[in-house]
């Protein structure tokens, strides 16, 4: 009960300290409650909901998590509905498209987007197709005469030409804009001769990269049975005309998708791909859906990017260290128990097309590099003297580029003979566009040089008769302007606004988004536009992803693969507080990028205002690397000799991450080793073998068990927390005690950090996850070693696993390194905690790893002769018979190694067997399954596996065959089941990965089930 009192005081007093609602934010809730169809944003209401949801979200009780939840449902539910479902009006008329809607997309059995975006809505499957009109969301009621508007070229010079170049207040950087730049390409492409079509689609299928028609989707196809497309290729010649990072940008998307091609390929998951074909009709259905299928991921893809990077730089949630985001795709049942609708498709607007002209933002190194564009497009003109004309003839022609995509370049880029970019090309220019912040929002901040592009977008504004600001307002609910005061304080912008358009109602919606008065940065505020179009942009977003089936109630595990869906979720923990870039960037550049980089972890933040202007607290601040580096030279070794003699090289790597997880504690595993090498832990472990195979059998005349999972995997837990560290195992988890497979998790991403860390992405995840493991384990193991020293150490050792023994072992190690009779200063119990974690945690995943690879190797049919003769020898219990069992065990894997491939940093030149020189300071990545394929007769098999812990010499030959013997002399044992995995390339090495039974792919199997006689 005083606990209890206590903890809500506490509770109290934090909300005191730190409230979740302020004071200050009471007029933006009372302004909501009575005008809730005119809202004053300048109150800053959706500001304060985005702060609160992500308090309530981080909060530890459940009560206030689902809270969060609440408001967020209201929320999402209330910006679909911003926008009519269908469209109640188009642009130009009734549509023929309507009454002539496209022929349904067929596919045998898979989901699949359509080329031109037809059939998202089931029943109107014509809805937001490429090559309609757009739609009107707002009917324009003012009188004013169109001939009684101002001249645009008057309203350019007076409102929108920039004055002075201005950073972007929130450090937003250039790249954020590239990207912006597929967003809104992907979603608008207003036809030249008729600007009442929108050639793209309504949503974000990365039309820009595939193309809106079958023909242009054909064109970047290679149609070879892998799904794949040609190397760095897109299908938008638009996009040529754009800032060199948005190119850059779109090429790794290109690479993303040959990537989860080549996966889904790969893993296979349904069974049903082979690599070779009886006839074309066949090779090219394999095509197709392998196609579909990774159209559908790397849309995933996108939409994450969007959700998490850049809906989180405009919400300013990465900027303050928050990795919760709106999750406009989710299912939400109203009060009245109804659905709010999702995947009933969607058509863009002309009032959204304007909304997205953000030419303000165009940072220094783009306005210049923009200048010199106009400059060559324009040889006889200044870039503010071009008519529009001149400007429609010309980029007319600069989008004809040649017929063959797979020559498209861009910003003097070259192609390589494989018709790939170099990629120290594309980092440069994303580097370049992270360092670059952009120009802020503001009136008067549209660059010179885009005259004749804003000029057009007035005239076009007035050829679609579109609504006005105050119209526009009034439909979103925000409270319409009074004065031109109100719209914009700046007197002079007011002033002249005035006095070309006489009076606010007149005041045009494309010119009134772009000169009215910007946001300040601050919590929930990230972007810092306009009001209006920060309040629009929300609700578009939920909109374009909301009404996309493929990305709601289509976006499925079946649809995706398995592997598919896991791949584009983004990870909330892996440093970069949400999104799916940072990723991307390490997956498709991965040299270029150190893992903790700020230019991967926060690509579309200025690094130097990250520095000084975000809420990450400093201590986690200071683990980012905040400078740019050259590229890391790394070099692949498959030959026996060279792998060999590359793992001669000590893993310096590794021991430094172990170091740096220890903190402060040197690693000392010979402190440890000589207390576990001791017999006595083979009967330990074929005792416990038996009992798991006894306790999670099932069946009756057939016995059934998934060997790895119930008893493979959890042979080293079990050993580690109940006979050595005294970590009580639980049946279910709580804050501070984890079950028998949570330990194994935890213990095998120790071991992944250390010796398995290829990809970049994951490294942050992986570091902070074995930090958190060290923690918990040294702070086991010390307070029991502490209470050794303790005159109640013995009513401190009961605990709730009755299994646990661990007091015998650790009393005689701290009784024997603790006080040394020698007069030597003996080890605290901090020093011996660490030198235990050091010895046994991180090798127990790969001996599990081991053991199911020699398991599985002997449960062949082919092998039945050798597993009998295995057995036999196991059997005697004697030094001769477990030698041929440890041959055995290597020949095993010599042939299915459980280190697929490792790496080592060269410390001084090498001379490989090819007579190819390795540099010092080189990355060298050497495949173990590779040089077995290439060993001589006789030749030992390479296994790569550290020499300590649970991998030593001693202690692995020793147990192992008492494991062995307990597994595969069960009568009539035999597979029910196969090791889901699949073999890649990685940093040019052959590689295997395993597919989980969730879809993720790690590095070790997590199931194997077999079958044996009662």
């Amino acid at each position: 009960m005083m606990s209890s009192i206590e903890d809500a005081i506490k509770n109290l007093e934090g909300f005191v300290e730190d409230p979740l609602l302020k004071p200050s934010d009471l007029r933006a809730y009372l302004d909501a409650a009575v005008h809730t169809e005119t809202l004053n944003d300048r109150y800053l209401l959706l500001e304060k909901l985005i702060v609160l949801m992500s308090r309530l979200s981080e909060s530890e009780g459940s009560t206030l998590k689902n809270l969060s939840g609440t408001i967020q449902d209201f929320l999402i539910d209330t910006l679909y509905k911003d926008l009519p479902h269908p469209p109640a009006s188009y642009v130009g008329g009734t549509p023929d498209h309507l009454t002539n809607p496209s022929k349904p997309t067929t596919t045998p059995h898979y989901a699949a987007r359509s080329a031109d975006g037809s059939n998202y809505n089931v029943l109107f499957p014509a809805m937001g197709k490429a090559g309609v009109p757009y739609a009107r969301s707002v009917p324009a009621l003012r009188s004013i005469p169109a001939s009684s508007l101002p001249d645009p070229d008057l309203v350019f010079d007076s409102l929108l030409r920039r004055d002075e170049f201005k950073e972007h207040p929130g450090g937003i950087s250039s790249l954020f804009f590239a990207f912006a730049d597929l967003v809104i390409h992907s979603c608008f492409n207003t036809d030249s001769k008729n600007w009442d079509i929108n050639n793209a689609s309504s949503y974000l299928d990365l039309s820009i990269l595939y193309g809106s028609s079958e023909a242009e989707v054909n064109r970047v196809r290679r149609k070879d049975g892998t799904g794949r497309l040609w190397e760095d290729v897109f299908a938008d010649s638009r996009l040529l005309l754009m800032p060199a990072a948005s190119c850059a940008l779109l090429v790794l998307l290109c690479r993303n998708h040959n990537h989860i091609a080549d996966k889904i390929l790969a893993i296979n998951e349904h069974g049903n791909y082979t690599q070779t074909f009886t006839d074309e009709a066949s090779r090219i259905a394999q095509d197709d859906e392998i196609f579909a299928r990774t159209r559908l991921v790397n849309c995933g893809y996108f939409m994450q990017i969007i959700l998490g990077d850049y809906v989180g730089a405009i919400l300013g949630l990465v900027r303050d260290g928050h990795a919760w985001r709106l999750d406009p795709l989710k299912e939400i049942r109203r009060s009245d128990h109804t659905f709010s609708p999702r995947g009933e498709g969607n058509v863009v607007s002309v009032e959204f097309n304007l909304l997205y002209r953000w030419h303000a933002t165009l940072s220094r190194n783009d306005t210049e590099w923009l200048q010199n564009t106009f400059r060559q497009l324009f040889k006889s003109h200044g870039s503010g003297e071009v008519t529009t004309q001149e400007f429609r003839a010309a980029v007319g022609q600069a989008l004809k580029p040649p017929d063959d995509i797979k020559q498209w370049t861009f910003h003097g880029l070259t192609r390589g003979s494989d018709g790939r970019f170099k990629d120290e090309d594309l980092a440069k220019l994303l580097q370049d566009a992270t360092s670059n912040r952009a120009g802020a929002f503001k009136a008067r901040g549209i660059p010179e040089a885009l005259r004749v592009v804003e000029v057009l977008g007035i005239k076009q504004a007035r050829t679609w008769g579109t609504c006005s600001l105050n119209e526009f307002r009034k439909f979103i609910g925000l409270k319409p302007y009074s004065s031109f005061t109100e719209w914009n304080p700046d007197k002079d912008i007011a002033d002249t606004a005035a006095s070309l358009y006489g009076d606010i109602e007149n005041l045009e919606l494309h010119v009134g988004l772009q000169a009215e008065q910007t946001k300040e940065p601050g919590p929930g505020a990230g972007l810092c536009p306009g009001y209006t179009i920060s309040r629009a942009i929300l609700a578009d977003a939920v909109c374009l992803t909301r009404g996309d089936r493929f990305l709601t109630v289509d976006f499925t595990p079946f649809n995706l693969t398995s592997f598919g869906y896991q791949d584009c979720q983004f990870d909330k923990e892996d440093g970069s507080y949400g999104g799916l870039l940072t990723k991307l960037l390490f997956r498709t550049l991965p040299d270029h990028y150190t893992p903790r980089s700020t230019y991967a972890h926060f690509p579309f933040l200025d690094p130097s205002y990250m520095k000084s202007h975000s809420g990450i607290a400093p201590g986690v601040l200071a683990k980012y690397d905040w400078n740019r580096h050259p590229a890391t030279t790394t070099v692949a070794v498959n030959a026996y000799d060279d792998v060999k003699a590359i793992l001669g090289i000590p893993n310096f790597e590794s021991e430094k991450r172990l170091q740096e997880l220890m903190t402060g504690h040197a690693p000392n595993r010979t402190l440890i080793s000589k207390y576990i090498t001791a017999d006595g832990w083979s009967s330990y472990f074929a005792l416990t073998t038996a009992n798991l195979i006894k306790k999670k059998s099932f069946g009756q005349k057939q016995k059934n068990i998934d060997i790895v999972r119930d008893v493979i995997n959890v042979l080293p837990v079990k050993w580690i927390c109940q006979e050595l560290a005294g970590l009580p195992l639980a049946s279910t988890s709580s804050d501070d005690t984890f079950t028998t497979l949570q330990y194994y998790d935890k213990f095998a991403t120790v071991a992944q950090y250390l010796y398995v860390n290829f990809d970049p992405s994951n490294d942050w995840h992986l570091r902070e996850s074995s930090a958190a493991t060290y923690k918990h384990f040294s702070n086991k193991v010390k307070g029991n070693l502490d209470a050794f020293s303790s005159w109640f150490a013995s009513s401190s050792r009961t605990g709730p696993d009755p299994e646990n023994r661990s007091q015998v072992f650790l009393k005689t190690v701290y009784k024997a390194e603790h006080n040394h009779t020698d007069g030597t200063p003996g080890y605290g119990a901090s020093a011996l905690a660490a030198s235990l974690f050091c010895e046994v945690v991180p090798t127990a995943a790969h001996f599990s790893q081991a053991i199911a690879h020699v398991v599985n190797y002997y449960l062949d049919a082919d092998k039945q002769t050798q597993r009998e003769d295995l057995v036999k020898n196991a059997a005697l219990k004697s030094k001769a018979g477990d030698a041929t069992v440890m041959q055995y065990v290597r020949e095993a894997l010599g042939a299915d190694p459980p280190l697929a491939q490792t790496s080592r940093l060269a410390q001084r030149k090498l001379l490989l067997s090819t007579n190819a020189e390795v540099n010092s300071g080189t990355k060298v990545y050497a495949s173990i399954i590779d040089a077995n394929k290439t060993r001589a007769a006789g030749a030992h098999p390479i296994l790569g596996l550290a020499d300590y812990g649970l991998l030593s010499g001693p202690f692995f030959d020793t147990v192992v065959p008492r494991i062995l013997y307990e597994i595969l002399s069960l009568p009539g044992i035999t597979l029910t089941s196969k090791f889901k995995r699949f073999t890649e390339t990685q940093q040019g090495c052959t590689t295997q990965m395993y597919l989980s039974t969730s879809g993720k792919v790690i590095p070790w199997p997590d199931t194997l089930t077999i079958k044996y006689s009662a």
